[in-house]
């Protein structure tokens, strides 16, 4: 159909706003239909009238301009612009019907004449599949029955704007299954206006009430060309809102002489004032939250407050942006292999799991992960006897896993965890959930049981005093294997490279296993006998120099550094000795060292500036003479059975906790052969024109790699995934949740964080205070880290250790007391702070703040100056 074959007006072609029933929508548009609504619910909305769809069809039959404008979009030749020049030069000689200029004026005259606002209000405006606003016109100020018949023609020649004209080509939408429905309403001589939407704009947190407010019309806010305050209400709580205000030097108001609304100079008196009291703020929210609740979904409202205080709403339509999102992930996750069934009734942490492998996980990653992850779990549970040996496997019920994947991240099920200390003689669930997450999660049901007991006092004395002695076998097993693998990986063909990548994952569960064993059985019983050791003498301040010592894998590798950086250890030999480590070196998709070494040349040149003094060897002698300090006082408090127990306690811990870094590196060795022969694959495969990138095997899971032959749709399925990871990482989950997450966008800078004062809390994990300046880090060797600064990163691998060396202090969104950060953090003697949730988002480089490792407080003091 052509715009040419509209037919004649239908009867009414004009309706007051009383009367646009949502029966009417496909006549008056959305705008029309939100008034509506808001009418029929008694809230305040300035009078008006609706100029329907059937009205703009029958002008463009009866005046011939349908077909005029059928010829300019059929020219091809001619760009958007062009058509939208000509097509606002047909509409300019319309002259209305004379009926239809009768209702419009006699419709006028019943507001009672004076300035009006003539608003489109288009009908295929918010589809499902795209978001109309602002591309249609709206027109203020408007004074005189000439004057406003004139601009609805304006209004229906914004159907045809270049970006209308582009929009729906994009979409596909047909020129002829559009029309323009047009709102008349009374001005309202704005004190202040603006947007309000019933969720955060940036991150899609369904929780908040959002509002920018401007002095004058709103008309600056919609547009963007004034400095507008910002307001950020909890729903749960409307007392306290975050707000930012702006110093307003302009806005829009009713310029008689010109006789149209201006930008103009504010007073900057008044331009400094908020533009909206926390009453009136109050109760705009107030009124968005009735809104949200009668329409049953996240609002995006306009609003005007009068001279006299009164509040106005002008549009009220449901948000798209993010409710397209919500549907668009929601529909992927059902069939992503980095999502999984989630377990509705359990509480689930990145925490640890995440430190292990960070971030959004490649598929093949989590194909590695997910099993080894698994079955290292209940390994160390059943080693200890509190889980029975039948269940030692992967269950085929998702819902019964401890390990998971949310949205392309790894997570542990923490009820899972919880129901294991249950059963665990001297611990329970919630000693688990703190150790995990620093606290005790709200909800959690406690169920000790004993039946257990025997099994666990027989079985964990062997599996403790056996950890050590098959921990470090492995490790030297797994050393000289990874050296051996490496060396023959380029020259294998595509059996060869699908053999060791299937060899490399054995080992990886088995050393995830044995890292398991360390981290339930022979690791925290030792933490926990220590902890109660120096309580019981009222020396809880010592603990973490009693923790501290042995020989910690992540301290050999800023040794080895420190020498690098001097020339006494060469490039080649570092790299035997550490190659394995680097950016997110749990991901199979990292890169690291030993493929890229530029991060280690530019932190061993920044060793090399560091005085004799620092010298790790130095430091290590200084921290072994500060333990044996604490051990002689500890001694000096205890009878001569309490120094028995004291004695073997420490000697533990000496042999014990070093176990964690241990196992670690032996489990990323096992990756890191894996990596390289799932690049050497790659290889392979972009030689036989299978696939466009080596890295593109890392959107492929293990069976898909190993498999005889690749999927045949392999470069849609790769490309599909590449963006299902992108549109993962769009979004953030929470460090901790009951079954499905809710997730949010990248937080933006909190808005009220400008001022001294601010504080972020955590776990204390290193005893010290310190105050410095902040450097927010996303990888290690990549940022620009000045000697001395405090590092606030996601959190740690032991690649970390590096620039940790040359810090004062270190904040850590996730970890607990035992993790990595904590523990080397320990042996460098740095303050340390993890588990703050959000300290990446709330603070900046620059910031300088006083960090306290004892509390797990981190004050900010100054904010860095902002940069535009």
């Amino acid at each position: 159909m052509l715009l040419a074959d509209f037919g004649a007006v239908e009867s009414p072609a004009v309706l007051p706003l009383g009367l646009c029933s949502p029966d009417r929508s496909e006549q008056v548009g959305g705008k029309t239909k939100g008034l509506y609504k808001l009418i029929e619910l008694g809230l305040p909305v300035p009078e008006g009238f609706a100029i329907t769809a059937n009205a703009y069809r029958a002008t463009l039959a009866a005046t011939g301009v349908g077909a005029q404008i059928d010829d300019v979009l059929a020219q091809a030749e001619l760009s958007d612009d062009a058509k939208s020049q000509a097509i606002f030069g047909l509409f300019e000689n319309v002259t209305l019907p004379a009926d239809l200029s009768a209702e419009i004026d006699n419709s006028y005259d019943e507001l009672g004449g004076g300035p009006v606002a003539v608003r489109s209000s288009g009908i295929a405006e918010d589809t499902a599949a795209a978001s109309f606003a602002g591309q249609h016109d709206t027109y203020l100020w408007i004074q005189g029955a000439d004057a406003v018949r004139h601009h609805v023609l304006r209004c229906w020649a914004s159907l045809f704007n270049p970006s209308a004209i582009g929009y729906r080509e994009r979409f596909r939408i047909p020129a002829d299954e559009v029309a323009m429905g047009v709102v008349v309403q009374r001005m309202v001589p704005a004190a202040a206006g603006g947007v309000m939407m019933t969720l955060e704009p940036v991150t899609g947190e369904s929780n908040l009430v959002y509002i920018e407010a401007a002095h004058g019309l709103g008309e600056g806010v919609v547009v963007g060309d004034v400095l507008s305050d910002q307001y950020r209400f909890d729903k749960a709580n409307l007392d306290n809102p975050k707000k930012r205000i702006s110093r307003q030097t302009e806005q829009h108001r009713f310029d008689p002489d010109a006789g149209a609304v201006t930008l103009q100079p504010m007073d900057p008196e008044v331009g400094s004032q908020p533009a909206l009291d926390d009453d009136l703020a109050r109760a705009l929210a107030q009124l968005g939250l009735d809104i949200e609740r009668s329409f049953g979904a996240p609002m995006d409202i306009e609003w005007a407050v009068s001279e006299e205080r009164e509040i106005f709403l002008l549009q009220a339509r449901p948000e798209t942006v993010w409710s397209t999102r919500w549907t668009e992930l929601a529909t992927t996750a059902r069939t992503s292999v980095t999502h999984g069934d989630l377990n509705q009734d359990w509480y689930y942490s990145t925490a640890n799991l995440g430190e292990a492998a960070p971030g959004v996980l490649a598929p093949l990653s989590w194909s590695v992960w997910g099993p080894g992850a698994e079955i290292a779990a209940r390994y160390g549970f059943v080693q200890m006897g509190v889980l029975e040996a039948s269940k030692a496997g992967i269950p085929d019920d998702p819902h019964a896993r401890f390990i998971q994947i949310a949205y392309g991240r790894a997570v542990a099920s923490v009820s899972a965890f919880y129901d294991m200390g249950e059963r665990i003689p001297g611990a329970s669930g919630n000693m688990i959930a703190e150790s995990l997450l620093g606290s005790i999660p709200s909800g959690m049901i406690a169920n000790p049981t004993r039946r257990r007991y025997p099994v666990v006092m027989w079985r964990m004395p062997k599996a403790f005093v056996r950890s050590k002695a098959v921990i470090d076998k492995q490790h030297r097993t797994i050393r000289e294997w990874w050296l051996r693998e490496l060396e023959r990986t380029q020259d294998l063909d595509l059996a060869g490279a699908r053999a060791q990548f299937t060899d490399a994952v054995n080992r990886f569960q088995k050393s995830t296993a044995l890292q398991a064993q360390g981290n339930i059985i022979a690791v925290p019983p030792v933490f926990q006998a220590l902890e109660q050791l120096v309580a019981s003498v009222d020396m809880e301040e010592y603990y973490g120099v009693l923790t501290s010592g042995g020989d910690h894998a992540e301290i050999a590798v800023v040794t080895d550094l420190w020498d690098l950086g001097r020339g006494r250890l060469t490039e080649s030999e570092f790299l035997r000795r550490h190659g394995f480590h680097g950016t997110l070196e749990g991901d199979i998709a990292g890169r690291v060292w030993r493929e890229d070494p530029s991060p280690i040349r530019h932190i061993a040149q920044m060793y090399k500036t560091q005085g004799d003094d620092k010298d790790p060897r130095a430091m290590a002698e200084a921290r072994n003479a500060e333990k044996e300090r604490a051990e002689s006082e500890l001694m000096s408090r205890l009878g001569w059975f309490g120094r028995l127990k004291a004695r073997l306690i420490l000697r533990l811990a000496r042999r014990h906790m070093p176990l964690r870094g241990v196992g670690k590196a032996s489990f990323l060795r096992s990756l890191d052969v894996a990596r390289s022969s799932a690049r050497r694959i790659g290889e392979l495969l972009v030689a036989e024109g299978i696939l466009d990138a080596v890295d593109d095997v890392m959107y492929l899971t293990s069976d898909e790699l190993i498999a005889p032959a690749v999927p045949e749709n392999v470069r849609e399925l790769v490309a599909a995934r590449k963006t299902e990871q992108e549109l993962f990482r769009s979004f953030e989950l929470p460090v901790a949740f009951w079954g499905e997450p809710g997730l949010t966008a990248p937080a933006p800078e909190t808005v009220d964080g400008d001022a001294a004062g601010d504080r972020i809390t955590g776990i204390g994990a290193s005893a010290g205070v310190v105050e410095g300046v902040v450097r927010v880090v996303d990888a290690p060797g990549f940022a620009e880290v000045e000697p001395g600064e405090i590092l606030v990163a996601k959190t740690t691998d032991p690649s970390w250790a590096s620039i940790m060396f040359v810090s004062s202090a270190l904040v850590v969104d996730i970890g607990g007391t035992l993790s990595h950060a904590a523990v080397v953090a320990r042996e460098l003697r740095l303050p340390c702070v993890v588990n703050t949730g959000d300290g990446t988002s709330v603070l900046r480089t620059g910031d300088r703040v006083r960090v306290d490792g004892r509390s797990g407080v981190v004050e900010i003091l100054e904010r860095a100056t902002r940069t535009s």
